[in-house]
């Protein structure tokens, strides 16, 4: 097989216009019993990146049912090899100024400047430590640190 300039300019191209459009934000999330959340949320999030330091924020969709200032998680990192590590996290929710729409969206900084070193997907098990009503959803961003 004959590789000229031309094919290799063009595979060349090809991969730096693809690395291009990768975007450097990331988010997952489920959907909660907005009635009342109580059971483990699963959040998976595919891997391809193994190099890239970033920063983790936890959010909640809520509705006008959700009452809370402060919220306690239980959260499970599960890696693409099984490995598991499980921490308390609490969540201070910040005061609105404005009154409080009927769905909002609550974002909280969890980890800053992580590296995924495994490809694959990565699960997130967010688990509240007692009930909550009003949430919705729960979910990850990841963002690339700075």
């Amino acid at each position: 097989m004959k590789v000229s300039a031309r094919h290799i300019a063009a595979a060349t191209a090809a991969a730096w216009l693809a690395g291009g459009c990768i975007s450097p934000h990331q988010s997952a999330a489920t959907d909660v019993d907005p009635i009342r959340w109580e059971r483990e949320a699963e959040i998976r999030l595919p891997n391809a990146d193994t190099v890239t330091l970033r920063d983790a924020a936890v959010f909640l969709r809520c509705n006008d049912r959700f009452a809370e200032d402060t919220l306690t998680l239980r959260i499970a990192t599960v890696t693409p090899d099984s490995l598991r590590f499980e921490e308390p996290f609490r969540l201070v929710i910040p005061r609105d100024e404005s009154p409080a729409p009927l769905k909002r969206e609550v974002a909280v900084p969890y980890r800053l400047r992580i590296r995924f070193t495994q490809s694959g997907d990565y699960r997130c098990i967010l688990t509240p430590t007692r009930p909550v009503r009003g949430v919705e959803a729960v979910g990850i961003n990841l963002t690339k640190s700075e």
